[in-house]
């Protein structure tokens, strides 16, 4: 299957083949050098935590949301939800709550790990809801990095990290690195004993790429690596002496308006794409609603794009 890198919408094709046993796409050929297709305003990186989050208001507003999906009742997320229509807020919650089905296992003196954290910017919303100074490691993070709440950010690899973590998290990392057997094989060495690890990736395993085929946004393309299929998240977790403890799909409208401009040649990073600029969007706000719509249905059903999965030693 050819696929189009469509994130700055580079004139290049890559070919990802299907494994016949479970249905997982991967990309053989990985590009010599992959570093090239992230540039310095990537979007993982780009976003500063402490503009993003650490605003005076929007501190103590994502402070509180975070605190109640974490540790409360939700309520307040579930209200601020209905309120606030903006994409990324809605993105922030879905987060911090496939977080909650992990589970902080001592509370707020919970070791979090999170590996191939970016900019840090889910380190910095756990220790905004009070989870004493959470770790991000991401060897490709321009320096280490302490945040004004505690959160640390470390640049270096897994493996060179010293000390033992309650929960180890992946938020859309693991599909980017060549060997993701050999990176859970990591973590697990990073777990404290009853620890869990939580990794949240795309899937083929839904409506979207059954849907969209290779216009599937969620391919790509030659960043992702490899997109499991479900079935294939429950061998690899097999592979590495893990288990799958529960599962929560947390897809969202993009799986539908990204794969659409796909499909019209629009890149994700574009002037007139969905998320660069709503306003210049091909795509109404009856649309984008209506698609909201599909994807809580699809995720209620385990069909959606993207899942988290909850895992601990077998």
């Amino acid at each position: 299957m050819d696929v189009r890198e469509m994130m700055f919408g580079w004139d290049e094709t890559f070919t990802y083949l299907t494994c016949p046993d479970c249905s997982t796409v991967w990309l053989p050929e990985i590009p010599d050098d992959l570093g090239r297709y992230y540039p310095q305003d990537y979007y993982s990186v780009d976003i500063d935590p402490e503009d993003a989050l650490g605003r005076p208001g929007v501190r103590q507003f994502a402070s509180a949301v975070a605190r109640s999906v974490l540790f409360g009742s939700s309520r307040l997320a579930s209200t601020a939800r209905r309120a606030v229509r903006m994409r990324q807020f809605h993105s922030y919650v879905t987060v911090l709550e496939s977080i909650a089905i992990a589970g902080l296992s001592d509370g707020k003196q919970t070791r979090v790990l999170d590996v191939g954290c970016g900019s840090g910017i889910m380190i910095y919303a756990l220790a905004l809801a009070g989870v004493e100074r959470p770790m991000g490691v991401d060897p490709f993070a321009p320096a280490d990095r302490t945040f004004s709440n505690g959160a640390l950010l470390v640049r270096r690899g897994l493996d060179d990290l010293e000390g033992t973590f309650d929960l180890v998290m992946f938020h859309h990392s693991l599909e980017h690195v060549p060997d993701p057997a050999a990176s859970l094989q990591s973590a697990v060495a990073k777990l404290a004993p009853g620890g869990r690890l939580l990794v949240r990736m795309p899937t083929v395993s839904g409506e979207a790429y059954e849907t969209y085929g290779s216009a599937f946004y969620g391919l790509d393309a030659p960043r992702h690596i490899t997109i499991p299929s479900r079935a294939g998240v429950d061998a690899l977790a097999a592979r590495v002496g893990l288990r799958v403890v529960t599962t929560r799909d947390d897809s969202t409208s993009s799986q539908f308006w990204a794969s659409e401009q796909v499909l019209r040649g629009i890149p994700l990073m574009a002037p007139t794409s969905h998320m660069v600029s709503e306003r210049k969007s091909l795509f109404t706000r009856a649309q984008i609603d209506a698609w909201n719509e599909r994807a809580r249905a699809l995720n209620s059903t385990a069909r959606g794009d993207q899942s988290a999965w909850v895992l601990e030693r077998a």
